[in-house]
């Protein structure tokens, strides 16, 4: 006897042996035990899924001679008879080769005759969306009213093609691609019946290999099987398949990741030489990296794809981020396109690999993943410095002591004048010595042998008393009320003031005239800064700062990073030749500002002052230093330079 195929030898004859159809199979028995069967069905789905086999159970089910039946019993002569085709009350038509008018004008006069054997006539017409027009016409009348003992199963693969009054005289049952637990439940069936040696993984890349065809796996089995006369291997399945293992995917794939495309060209010849197709190449390659976002943003299953489980993907899925994973998608799916243009598809396999792998392609994503992850970094941290509880301290902190240290010195050094009963004290302990002094030298001019003359006497009192003048001199200069100006933030609303009240709209017009030309005379290397400034919109000006409009707030902070600041910055001065500085500012908070200062300037005020800048989504920059006009006298720093910043500590005195 001749070989029969896997596939048919294994079609199912129950609803049981249906693959990943509960929906359909549970319907079908309810209505076949209740005997409740329409006139006309429409089955749609993809190949291989088991339509016309629900089909021809269905023929045998309602002609059954222990009809009504959830199941066939597969042992009468009517259910024999139909499954060896031997009924011919069972009508089979492919309607891709009998798609004219005249076939289905012959099915409309033989349907009016009864079935010669069972209780009902059962048409089943496969890839119906093949018939013409007039055919389907023709078709219209029978289908909606026809006899009795007539029942219709369309099959088709494209329903979009059936004519929309053929929808509405038949119930559809969309049936689904069998998953890929489903299909190795029933191939694992199959070679248990023909005691196949097969690895359990093989059998799972076949399922994964068939796309949910029922019909593909079981075909593909039989293929493999054919292959070896040993036990079935995984390499077996890629041999037979074209298809490329996983653990050479990973070796492409972190080879990409490594930015070594020596190694991935490498890789890419070995497996040309292997019989490899480019084409076939690049679609499990975009299948690869389909399948790692898939694994980081759904949560899945081990069972549900092999490599789900591999120790190496999953360490490369916490390494790549999606960005850079659309990255590599989009430029494998252009070699893709471009391929079916040329006979030599490998030239352009690898130059998708050579532009995965240049940094300078990729140099914008992994900037925007660096600063995603430093982001991420912070947020962690200001949570765990949120949760953190205050402990009020017990004891005055160094600080604090240090502060009185060098107040006392400075009262010392400088005799500021004060309330303070101890400056006071020490006041008077200087004009003792000054006394005691005196007296001394009194009392070494009475003395019998003197240490000095009346002349050098005369000289030390001058000497003291000049002293004490040029001391209580300086005090008189430390007294004046001196203010230290604070240093500007990240997001001052000084700044904003300062440009409103000095703005200059002319400046304004002639910079947003050249704004998009710093993107255009932008430097290879500064190109990424310049897209940066471009994004945003210059709003205002005083010549010396600008101000940028931007539409968030996580691009202002970006913006205002003290190492990316200062590229710009750099950017900026050279481009229109003069010392700039600039703030970023979201767009609603610059219209919240710009529209406070507009109705301050019409009620008549001037130097406008402002409420400060409060948004939760905008960060200080701590390390940022701002150059702020220098408001101390020149008594201050000469004491400083004298005695050193540490030992002076200026004090607001009396006006």
């Amino acid at each position: 006897m001749a070989y029969k195929a896997l596939y048919r030898t294994y079609r199912p004859a129950t609803f049981d042996e249906i693959a990943g159809q509960e929906h359909i199979t549970k319907t079908f028995r309810n209505a076949l035990k209740n005997d409740k069967i329409a006139h006309a069905y429409l089955f749609s789905g993809p190949r291989g899924t088991g339509k016309t086999s629900i089909a021809k159970i269905i023929a045998k089910a309602v002609n059954c001679e222990h009809a009504p039946v959830e199941n066939p019993c597969n042992e009468c002569d009517i259910c024999r008879g139909i499954e060896d085709n031997s009924i011919t009350d069972v009508i089979e038509i492919d309607a891709a080769s009998n798609n004219g008018v005249d076939e289905i004008r012959e099915i409309r006069d033989k349907v009016k005759y009864l079935p010669g054997v069972g209780k009902y006539k059962v048409y089943i017409i496969d890839e119906v969306h093949m018939l013409s027009i007039g055919a389907f016409n023709a078709l219209l009348k029978t289908l909606e009213e026809p006899p009795k003992h007539v029942i219709f199963i369309l099959a088709t693969t494209e329903p979009h093609k059936i004519p929309a009054t053929i929808h509405s005289r038949c119930q559809r049952f969309d049936f689904r691609g069998v998953s890929i637990p489903e299909m190795i439940g029933r191939l694992n069936t199959i070679v248990d019946e023909e005691n196949i040696a097969i690895e359990k993984e093989a059998i799972k890349v076949i399922a994964e290999s068939a796309e949910g065809g029922m019909r593909d796996a079981i075909s593909l089995l039989d293929q493999v099987v054919s292959y070896t006369d040993q036990k079935v291997k995984i390499n077996d399945v890629h041999a037979i398949k074209g298809t490329v293992s996983n653990d050479k995917l990973l070796n492409i794939a972190d080879a990409i990741y490594k930015n070594n495309s020596i190694e991935a060209i490498k890789q890419l010849e070995d497996l040309v030489l292997l019989g490899k197709e480019a084409p076939r190449l690049v679609e499990n390659l975009i299948k690869f990296y389909r399948d790692l976002l898939i694994f980081k943003n759904v949560n899945t299953d081990d069972k549900d794809q092999l490599i789900y489980s591999e120790p190496s993907f999953i360490e490369l899925s916490k390494k790549l981020s999606n960005n850079l994973i659309f990255f590599y998608i989009d430029a494998l799916n252009k070699a893709k396109n471009d391929m079916k243009w040329t006979t030599n598809s490998k030239l352009y396999m690898e130059l998708a690999l050579i532009k995965m792998v240049d940094k300078v392609e990729k140099q914008e994503i992994v900037i925007i993943d660096e600063f995603e992850n430093l982001r991420d970094k912070i947020n962690h941290l200001q949570e765990k410095i949120d949760n953190l509880e205050y402990i009020p301290p017990k004891e005055e902190t160094k600080v604090e002591e240090k502060v009185e240290i060098q107040e006392e010195i400075a009262h010392d050094f400088i005799n500021i004048p004060t309330n303070d009963p101890i400056s006071s004290e020490k006041k008077e302990e200087k004009e003792e010595k000054v006394e005691i002094e005196e007296v001394k030298l009194d009392e070494h001019v009475v003395d019998d042998s003197p240490l000095y003359s009346k002349d050098d006497i005369e000289d030390k009192k001058a000497d003291v008393e000049e002293e004490t003048e040029e001391a209580n001199l300086f005090n008189t200069v430390v007294e004046e009320i001196v203010e230290k100006k604070e240093p500007y933030s990240t997001f001052d609303i000084r700044y904003i003031e300062d440009v409103l009240n000095n703005a200059n709209r002319e400046i304004k017009i002639s910079m947003n005239m050249r704004w998009f030309d710093i993107e255009r005379e932008a430097t290879h290397s500064n190109l990424s800064y310049a897209r940066m400034i471009t994004e945003g919109r210059l709003v205002a000006t005083d010549s010396k700062m600008i101000i940028i409009e931007y539409l968030t707030p996580s691009i202002c902070n970006r913006m205002m990073k003290p190492e990316i600041k200062n590229q710009i910055v750099k950017i900026l001065c050279d481009f229109y030749n003069k010392e700039l500085d600039y703030l970023a500012l979201p767009k609603v908070v610059w219209e919240e500002k710009s529209q406070e200062f507009i109705q301050k300037w019409k009620l008549g005020e001037t130097n406008i002052k402002l409420s400060p800048i409060n948004h939760p989504d905008l960060k200080g920059m701590p390390t940022i230093n701002h150059s702020v006009e220098d408001m101390t006298p020149d008594s201050v720093k000469e004491a400083i330079n004298m005695f050193g910043s540490d030992l002076v500590k200026v004090k607001k005195g009396d006006k």
